[in-house]
């Protein structure tokens, strides 16, 4: 009987002292509140919203898709990665700004989807060419910067010796563009630019 009152006792010692040291861990570790915004917070850090129009193996395929796409007065790159080529018609910092561009695919015959893709990885795959590196670091920084409305930060290593030349000049052009379709477009081919070079 003793050695039940003892077992009873510790157990109710260790609650005890579970609550109170859980109660301390819990004022120093600090608890998120629910995202209001969530597409606005996953942007922030290095994600990008583009829109699907299709998806294919065969380069004519994309090409004849692109003709039938202006054709609409519609604009789309094709952007090849990996054995596929993806048909994208805009690029956006939130889904919320893809919507009526997917309304307007949609009005046309097509079915766009709205993905979202994490880009500040995309670099890496040149990680041991520091010059290669740090340009592509800063193209698609600059792109995420741009999607926000933010002015374009260029080095003065980049402005010296950039490794992709049409890269650099659509990134030169892009803080003087004042027409927002021409922008979304710039933004596009810049996205399709750094994706294939770092194929």
């Amino acid at each position: 009987m003793k050695r039940r009152e003892i077992d009873i006792f510790g157990v109710l010692v260790g609650i005890v002292i579970g609550c109170i040291l859980g109660f301390f861990l819990s004022t120093r570790i600090n608890i998120e509140m629910p995202i209001e915004n969530e597409d606005e917070v996953l942007a922030l850090v290095g994600n990008v919203y583009l829109l699907q129009i299709e998806k294919t193996t065969n380069p004519g395929n994309a090409q004849n898709i692109l003709v039938d796409i202006n054709s609409k007065g519609l604009y789309a790159v094709a952007v090849l990665y990996g054995n596929n080529y993806y048909i994208y018609g805009g690029i956006a910092n939130t889904e919320s700004e893809l919507e009526s561009l997917k309304l307007e695919f949609s009005s046309k015959g097509y079915n766009p989807i709205i993905k979202r893709e994490y880009i500040l990885d995309k670099p890496n795959i040149v990680i041991d060419e520091e010059n290669k590196y740090k340009f592509y670091s800063e193209c698609t920084d600059n792109l995420i910067r741009s999607l926000k409305g933010e002015k374009l930060e260029i080095s003065a290593e980049t402005k010296t010796n950039p490794a992709n030349l049409e890269l650099f000049s659509a990134m030169l052009t892009i803080n003087s563009i004042q027409n927002e379709k021409l922008l979304s477009e710039i933004r596009l081919s810049i996205y399709k630019m750094i994706t294939e070079d770092l194929n």
